[in-house]
């Protein structure tokens, strides 16, 4: 699968990593970004829009599959445009890019929890628009980091008697990138609850079961949130409930791959541990029928 494309996508992409911190159915004219613009939901007097990045030169004849992109930054941070690039990324490979733009945490009127309320309508517009977008709505994929990671997979909770509707909004897999799936147990995020509010309800380790959408994480054996052992118990517990997930843990790297001081690592290790995650992230993504028959890397 390897190729100077995926080479080159892969080390212009960490142009964006180095950047990062810890509707309507007719779109907007596209932006500079070459992306068309929908609104997928209005709260609070305010559009929340996502990103259509799609495919070059792409085949029209039958749907594609999607990939639905959530940016990072800890919940409280961040924008749709710092995912802009993931997006472009999952184009190239020939599926539709997707970056979507959700409400950030002030821990009063926001909070994790609306945002993966944004994230589950996200999903639900792209599919409810399939048509459309000329997209399979049985291959939309959700994609995070860190914190995104975290609302990607909790948009694919649900209850065992779920109605139509909630199911609408559920991915039918996840490609997670150090995600923060510990998030009940990390200070930055309990800082951006309310009082007493209860968010057993956006936490995935709580609620795996049969049925969930497959699943592959990649994260460095040196990061902290999630630690390793959090994600191999999670893994673990998703294959005894005969769900598909994948772990793939980095030697050297931490958060989001990246080297951390003391470790040895330099940037050399890192910038190999990305190449290696997104070819094994499309490994994945081809043996869902996510990329288009013959379209390797």
């Amino acid at each position: 699968m390897k190729s100077w494309l995926h080479s080159l996508l892969v080390a212009g992409s960490l142009l964006g990593w180095a950047s990062m911190s810890f509707g309507q159915a007719a779109p907007k004219a596209q932006d500079d970004s070459g992306a068309d613009a929908h609104v997928y939901k209005q709260v609070g007097g305010k559009d929340l829009q996502l990103y259509v990045f799609e495919p070059p030169n792409g085949d029209y004849k039958k749907p594609r599959g999607a990939v639905v992109v959530f940016h990072g930054g800890g919940w409280n941070q961040g924008s749709a445009e710092w995912a802009f690039w993931q997006a472009r990324y999952f184009a190239s490979l020939g599926m539709v890019g997707i970056s979507v733009e959700y409400r950030l945490s002030d821990g009063k009127d926001v909070t994790p929890v609306e945002a993966v309320e944004d994230a589950r309508a996200a999903i639900g517009w792209v599919r409810s628009h399939a048509g459309v977008l000329n997209i399979d709505p049985k291959k939309i994929a959700a994609y995070g980091e860190s914190a995104g990671g975290h609302l990607a997979a909790a948009a694919g909770i649900t209850e065992e008697n779920a109605s139509k509707e909630e199911l609408n909004g559920v991915p039918n897999a996840l490609v997670l990138f150090s995600p923060a799936l510990n998030a009940g147990k990390n200070e930055r995020f309990r800082k951006l609850l309310r009082p007493g509010q209860d968010v057993r309800s956006i936490l995935p380790a709580e609620h795996i079961r049969n049925g969930m959408p497959s699943t592959i994480i990649l994260t460095g054996e040196l990061d902290t949130m999630p630690s390793p052992p959090t994600l191999v118990e999670y893994c673990d517990k998703m294959k005894q409930a005969h769900n598909r997930c994948e772990l793939h843990i980095y030697p050297g790297v931490g958060h989001m791959l990246e080297a951390t001081r003391g470790s040895g690592a330099g940037s050399d290790t890192a910038a190999k541990a990305r190449y290696d995650a997104y070819l094994k992230a499309d490994q994945f993504l081809m043996s869902l029928g996510y990329l288009p028959q013959g379209k390797k890397n």
